[in-house]
């Protein structure tokens, strides 16, 4: 009689097959619970429009953006008068600094209106958080601790573009040296060799 047809053999390899099918699901459901344990933002739900929305008008989002723009004529003026380096402009260079800070105001708030940041903004939170996320910062936001940190934004907003205008001074005649010296090396390049 083969061995393969005994009770005892039979009994073992079906055991044996069992114990083997037993620990492949197991190793199939440990690798599972990694996988979502590894990357849960890629299971996560994706936020929805809506909910954005709440989240950039809690965190009053339009009147930050339409701050900015109004801003940017000082800010652009300010980073003007640091290029020349405290050297006081004669009156036609004073003439066309101040069409150019105006028409470049004007462009900039153009682009960076609300109508415009709004479709950008509600993009970069969809494909940033996750639905999770958003209604997370939703219901910290509607606490006081979110309501003084809303409120406070534009002051921190302010004190971040003071500081940048400070170290753009100090940071211009550095970035000036670089072009003059561009241009020198340029200009000498272009020279016919002797």
């Amino acid at each position: 009689m083969p061995i393969s047809n005994t009770p005892s053999v039979s009994a073992a390899a079906s055991s044996f097959v069992a114990a083997t099918c037993r620990r492949l699901l197991a190793c199939a459901a440990s690798a599972a619970v990694l996988a979502l344990a590894a990357a849960p933002a890629a299971w996560a739900a994706p936020a929805s429009e809506k909910s954005i929305e709440t989240l950039l008008a809690i965190t009053q989002s339009e009147k930050l953006i339409n701050k900015a723009s109004a801003d940017m004529e000082k800010h652009i003026q300010a980073g003007v008068q640091a290029g020349l380096g405290g050297r006081r402009p004669t009156a036609h260079e004073q003439q066309v600094m101040d069409r150019v800070v105006r028409e470049s105001a004007v462009v900039l708030r153009q682009e960076m209106s609300w109508a415009a940041m709004r479709p950008l903004m509600v993009k970069i939170y969809k494909d940033t958080f996750t639905q999770e996320e958003v209604d997370g910062q939703i219901a910290f936001y509607r606490t006081p601790v979110g309501a003084a940190v809303v409120a406070k934004m534009p002051a921190v907003m302010d004190a971040t573009m003071a500081a940048m205008q400070q170290s753009m001074v100090a940071v211009m005649p550095k970035l000036q040296a670089i072009s003059e010296r561009a241009e020198k090396e340029f200009a000498a390049s272009q020279k016919p060799k002797k």
